[in-house]
């Protein structure tokens, strides 16, 4: 095989253990997703009832698991800039460059008129839950 070809092969490789992250951070926001839905059900629900303390660790715990998931988004994130720079490198050698091209114009991500991040809207997400379990922490304590 010449040297093309294996640099090519590599290159494959490289670009499909991206695309591999990007699923298995897929994976991680559907747990998450699925885990937080659950719990906000259920603290809203025990915030109907006569409030115990255990009521108040579930939702503190919920607030948790929000703080690892936006840990874990951003372990994900920084995984995937990694890859990608290095795509970016290895595409120097090729005749077209798609990966840096798409991001060229998508200016890196920063104008939201072209393109928004999808990590920020990521973090949104879970944001929003873990502002509306502070919700319910007030509403039981008062």
């Amino acid at each position: 095989m010449e040297d093309k070809e294996i640099f090519f092969e590599q290159y494959k490789l490289f670009v499909k253990t991206a695309e591999k992250v990007s699923d298995r951070r897929q994976s991680s926001n559907k747990y998450f997703l699925t885990l937080n839905s659950f719990l906000l059900g259920l603290t809203g629900y025990l915030s109907s009832i006569a409030v115990q303390l255990w009521h108040i660790v579930i939702v503190f715990t919920a607030i948790l698991i929000c703080l690892l998931w936006l840990l874990i988004l951003k372990s994900f994130r920084g995984l995937n800039s990694g890859k990608f720079k290095i795509i970016h490198k290895l595409e120097e050698k090729l005749p077209t460059k798609l990966f840096k091209d798409e991001w060229d114009y998508l200016k890196h991500g920063k104008n939201s008129a072209v393109y928004l991040k999808l990590s920020v809207i990521e973090q949104g997400v879970l944001i929003v839950f873990m502002m509306l379990y502070i919700i319910i922490i007030i509403l039981m304590l008062t």
